[in-house]
């Protein structure tokens, strides 16, 4: 009998330590979700593009807008661009507006966190761990997949001004694709009779030839940019880029798959997660509560 009430009691206590070991696992879990809502919640409030870019901090900058267009302006311009017009004249409208979003900043110059290179806690708590802890400069500074993202910050050079192009006209079913050479990052798109050319939205710049005319004959191509008023000592700079070897890329996805993918996931989950983290330990506290106030009246 006393080896009975032992092992009973030893079983109770067992219970009870286990009981207590999930409720404050459920309680952890409860707080870290309402945690990382409250950070979601309070980053619905703030803006990931710096302060004053492109107004005082011009020796941070490469090339200049006129002016910065604000997210809404970039927006509204790509959402009212006429669907009747020729082929030319939307890709011609969609390099503007590219060319007037974005900043081009000296990338690995700049002050990470000022920019928002790397993602703030209260944008993404997946990007800016992975950048804040991980050491990899991928992520240390983070070059957005999503083109509404890119446009939202701001800031980008030629490889995030052509996804962006890229995006867009994949909306307006022009066909396209991504060139990237060692050093640059372009643009072709196909007209309604089937002719390419190509365009630079890093540089605002648009050629009447396509990659095939640029590789066989790239000083046909420095007039463009020359004439857009670019110095000769930039445009040569450009041109040993034009002279490398290249990659094409069908759109951004296939430009940057596996980030592309990660971004996307992690928007979802970075909701996701804390909701499932409030909502399973929650049910669990409730209906626990529920059992111990029923055994006590009962």
């Amino acid at each position: 009998m006393k080896a009975t009430r032992n092992r009973t009691k030893t079983y109770s206590e067992s219970h009870n330590i286990g009981r207590l070991v999930r409720k404050a696992f459920a309680v952890f879990a409860f707080l870290l979700g309402f945690i990382l809502l409250a950070i979601n919640f309070y980053g619905l409030t703030q803006t990931i593009r710096k302060p004053g870019l492109g107004v005082n901090d011009h020796e941070q900058l490469r090339f200049i807008p006129e002016r910065v267009w604000s997210y809404e302006e970039s927006i509204n311009a790509i959402d009212s661009l006429d669907r009747s017009l020729a082929t030319e004249a939307i890709v011609s409208k969609a390099n503007y507006l590219v060319n007037q979003s974005l900043v081009h900043i000296e990338w690995l110059d700049v002050d990470a966190q000022a920019y928002r290179q790397l993602i703030p806690m209260w944008e993404n708590y997946f990007l800016w761990a992975i950048g804040e802890f991980s050491g990899l400069p991928q992520f240390e500074r983070y070059h957005y997949a999503d083109y509404k993202r890119n446009i939202r910050r701001g800031i980008g050079i030629c490889g995030d001004a052509s996804t962006v192009l890229s995006s867009i006209l994949d909306t307006y079913d022009i066909e396209n694709r991504i060139v990237s050479f060692k050093g640059h990052v372009i643009v072709e798109y196909e007209n309604e009779q089937g002719y390419r050319s190509l365009v630079d939205p890093d540089f605002g710049v648009e050629m009447d030839g396509n990659l095939e005319h640029l590789v066989q004959n790239p000083e046909g191509f420095k007039q463009y940019y020359l004439d857009a008023g670019y110095p000769s000592a930039e445009v040569d700079w450009l041109f040993k880029a034009y002279d490398s070897t290249f990659s094409i890329f069908d759109d951004t996805l296939h430009f940057m798959t596996k980030r592309y993918i990660f971004e996307q996931v992690s928007y979802v989950m970075k909701w996701l997660l804390p909701i499932l983290l409030v909502f399973f330990p929650g049910v669990y506290l409730f209906r626990t509560k529920r059992v111990r106030i029923g055994a006590a009246e009962s």
